[in-house]
């Protein structure tokens, strides 16, 4: 869906909600450490944990583009959120093996870092019971526990469910299995969908079964998770299912006839196909159209006087027809696009209002 661009440093971005996230890990966190430690150091080790996890987020999201990188895309942003993460890329349209490999890259790096950091809390156990170190508890159990939240981390991030990168892994197995792309994605969408309510409810039973109840604070949090998922999933679909309209959708139909403008065209000469509105294309691929005052104009004017501009526009190659005319449109916003023959002479033009208007029509 994406076209190559050339590289570029990707844009970064640290949103205020992974600062509040990261001090309500530690709120969150405190309290279970405050029962094995002495306070100072059970607060330092919620320090510790809250921010070494957000660090994991971000090795998460650059796993993700080193993979992307590899693969020939351009890596447009990594960004933050209250949420977790995301990375955005452009590039060719990728194998659903390599697709796969970038989506689990964000998981397996956080398996990986669960397996130090548990090795590394291991490795301190017996400084401390040589030295009995306050210290050296407090990062051993800030260790284990950061160990554990990788590992929730790498699993719920491979459930196969979208937004979830084993939702675009699951998406990608579909996609290699013959499954159609917008019928691979519909999938995986209602799966994070089921999953997003599970987020909530599943926690909510086994407490209930269990006589308990979740702290206030969880709750909440797990209710925004719950509303990010389903929305992302949500989302997902949608464009699945404006993509599934976009396969019905042909060149011809939604194009029109366009002539390159020649500076030796005499009204005379183009009389019938200006009076009916008949568009040029200049050396600069600016679309124009006859005005009102054709009708007036003598045989010996110029075409080029009576014509106005309208956009400019950018040229589709290849002749993409359906959910690829689309994409590529996407890949390269503008009000108006030049479609070239097998010659290589552009021949129409298609604009953007007449293939929203075409696909608003369908739904």
């Amino acid at each position: 869906m994406q076209e190559t661009s050339e590289r570029s440093m990707p844009k970064i971005s640290m949103g205020i909600g992974s600062l509040l996230f990261t001090l309500l890990l530690a709120v969150m966190v405190e309290p279970r450490f405050a029962q094995v430690l002495p306070q100072g150091y059970a607060i330092g080790a919620a320090a510790i944990v809250a921010v070494v996890f957000l660090l994991s987020v971000a090795l998460h999201e650059v796993a993700h583009a080193l993979v992307a990188h590899a693969f020939g895309a351009r890596v447009c942003e990594i960004a933050l959120t209250v949420y977790g993460g995301h990375t955005t890329y452009e590039g060719p349209r990728l194998k659903p093996v390599r697709s796969m490999l970038i989506s689990l890259a964000g998981p397996g790096t956080n398996a990986i870092l669960a397996l130090v950091l548990s090795a590394f809390s291991q490795s301190l156990t017996p400084a401390f019971m040589n030295s009995d170190s306050a210290a050296l508890l407090m990062v051993a159990i800030a260790c284990q526990f950061l160990a554990t939240l990788n590992w929730a981390l790498a699993i719920f991030n491979v459930m196969p469910g979208l937004p979830m990168d084993g939702g675009r892994a699951f998406e990608a197995l579909l996609r290699a299995s013959g499954v159609n792309s917008a019928r691979a994605t519909i999938i995986t969408g209602w799966t994070g969908r089921v999953i997003a309510v599970a987020v909530v409810a599943v926690p909510l039973l086994l407490a209930l079964l269990n006589g308990t109840y979740p702290s206030p604070i969880w709750i909440v949090w797990s209710v925004l998770i719950a509303l990010s998922l389903f929305q992302g999933a949500s989302q997902a679909i949608a464009h699945a299912r404006l993509l599934e309209e976009a396969d019905m959708l042909h060149t011809s139909h939604v194009s029109r006839e366009v002539r390159r403008l020649s500076n030796a065209a005499t009204v005379g000469r183009e009389r019938a196909y200006v009076e009916r509105g008949g568009l040029y294309v200049d050396s600069d691929n600016v679309v124009l159209a006859p005005g009102a005052e054709v009708e007036q104009a003598p045989d010996d004017y110029p075409v080029h006087a009576v014509l106005t501009p309208l956009v400019k526009a950018s040229v589709l190659e290849g002749r993409p027809e359906g959910s690829d005319l689309l994409a590529a449109m996407q890949a390269d916003e503008a009000p108006a696009y030049l479609v070239r023959n097998d010659a290589g002479l552009v021949e129409s033009v298609i604009f953007a209002e007449d293939v929203a208007r075409a696909l608003n029509a369908r739904g």
